[in-house]
């Protein structure tokens, strides 16, 4: 009888076969009434794809898998978006594909997912990325059904039993908050974090709406070094009946009389002053803890992203250079009530089990979901939002939050930064909906 062999014992000691990231692009990030909504969803990662096959010298065949994350999987989302965006990019059909949702932490799980499976054995090269057209399907549009009865819509709530769930009980006691939206959580952390730094309401205010100025104003000083990342797309204008202008066979054209070149992100305001933001009106909350506006919010947004990994084996075996490698990641699972907490316990695990610490970090990415939740966690974690190592590019309130894209744009932005600057490590973190946190540590393998 022969002995079994332990895939982890048998690849995880061989440096041959460590996950290295080949290449990395994304969409322009789109805005409100913007240009990239009028894509189909799929398309934006199959140009995310298709970019990076055509600039990477490699017989396409070797790729193992095809992973794609995204929170509103209906419409052109639907239907396994990993598979259908491999089959829409031409890949082989051998190439296999499946799509993930784990909230706002899913395009980062699409890579740790392709991480994983190469680590593991199972394959040498995995294509992955992340997805969301937030402006054609607005945030828990996948809980809509349509009722017969009504005619209509309807959306399925999640289930009753969560709110019976002990813990969530008491955290509702303890914030005098419901387990709700993450509005609702985003206007909770900030009482909570209010009274923590004993701060008057009009002061609190002031600090998050220059924690936005502070997005806007890196955002709108490094389109250079941030436009690197971007893949300019293609994207019909619209016709005296606002309906996208196509070619005779219904597709989207290169010829400038039906289409538009968008090259940048489209959600930066260069005209953004604390005088604007103090002038705008707070959204739902209890007049007490009165803060959040729709200036020192993400914006709703629409983008792709996608990225190559493959062992560092067969990239030299065909000559793609590695451009960096994971060190250390973490995912844990956090309060649902203020649920968007996650990375102030998953960035220090990370570290911890990369047995590193923030000094060793040249640059530092929190996902900027709502101000509250960057200062909670800047707070809590002993960290400066106006540094210059913290979102350096800016964050999601500027540049916007295309949830299931997120994850990977800001992995990616990470290994941009530290190319940029010839430097060598970098965290991202994001916080997660129902109460979760992931952060990702990156190496620059080509640093100085």
């Amino acid at each position: 009888m022969t002995e079994p062999i332990s895939i982890y014992e048998k690849y995880f000691k061989d440096p041959r076969r460590e996950p290295v990231l080949v290449d990395y692009v994304r969409t322009p990030i789109g805005k409100r009434s913007g240009t990239i909504m009028r894509h189909r969803g799929d398309d934006l990662v199959v140009h995310c794809y298709r970019t990076i096959v055509e600039r990477n010298d490699f017989d396409i065949n070797i790729i193992g898998d095809s992973i794609v994350s995204c929170n509103s999987q209906i419409g052109d989302c639907a239907l396994d978006i990993g598979r259908t965006s491999a089959l829409a990019a031409h890949l082989p059909v051998s190439v296999p594909g499946f799509s993930i949702n784990r909230q706002c932490a899913g395009g980062a799980q699409a890579v740790i997912s392709a991480w994983q499976a190469i680590a593991s054995g199972i394959h040498d090269c995995v294509i992955c990325g992340g997805v969301e057209v937030q402006n054609k399907y607005p945030i828990m549009s996948d809980a809509y059904v349509f009722d017969k009865e009504q005619n209509k819509p309807i959306m399925i709530s999640p289930n009753k039993k969560i709110g019976s769930h002990p813990e969530i009980i008491q955290k509702k006691e303890e914030y005098n908050s419901p387990f709700a939206d993450q509005i609702t959580s985003a206007h909770a952390i900030g009482a909570v974090w209010m009274k923590k730094s004993n701060k008057p309401l009009e002061d609190f205010r002031h600090d998050v709406d220059s924690l936005s100025l502070i997005s806007h104003k890196k955002a709108c000083s490094t389109w250079e070094e941030r436009g690197k990342e971007i893949e300019p797309i293609w994207c019909p204008k619209l016709d005296e009946n606002g309906k996208p202008t196509l070619n005779e066979k219904k597709n989207i054209t290169k010829d400038p009389s039906l289409s538009v070149l968008t090259e940048n992100d489209e959600t930066p305001r260069p005209g953004t002053s604390m005088e604007k933001l103090t002038s705008l009106r707070t959204i739902a909350g209890r007049k007490s803890t009165a803060f959040l506006t729709a200036g020192n919010s993400c914006p709703t947004s629409d983008g792709a992203a996608a990225q190559l990994w493959m062992t560092r084996g067969l990239a030299e075996e065909i000559g793609l250079k590695a451009r960096a490698t994971i060190v250390n990641f973490s995912i844990i699972g956090s309060d649902p009530v203020l649920q968007l907490t996650g990375p102030i316990r998953a960035i220090p695990e990370a570290l911890n089990r990369a047995n590193m610490n923030f000094d060793n970090m040249d640059f530092i990415e929190i996902n900027e979901a709502f101000s509250s939740v960057i200062y909670a966690c800047c707070y809590d974690l002993g960290l400066d939002w106006e540094e210059d190592r913290f979102n350096p590019w800016g964050g999601a309130i500027a540049l916007g939050h295309p949830t299931g894209a997120t994850g990977c744009r800001l992995i990616g932005s990470n290994i941009h930064q530290l190319e940029e600057s010839r430097k060598e490590y970098a965290i991202s973190s994001m916080c997660v909906g129902l109460g979760m946190g992931m952060a990702t540590i990156v190496r620059n393998e080509n640093p100085k």
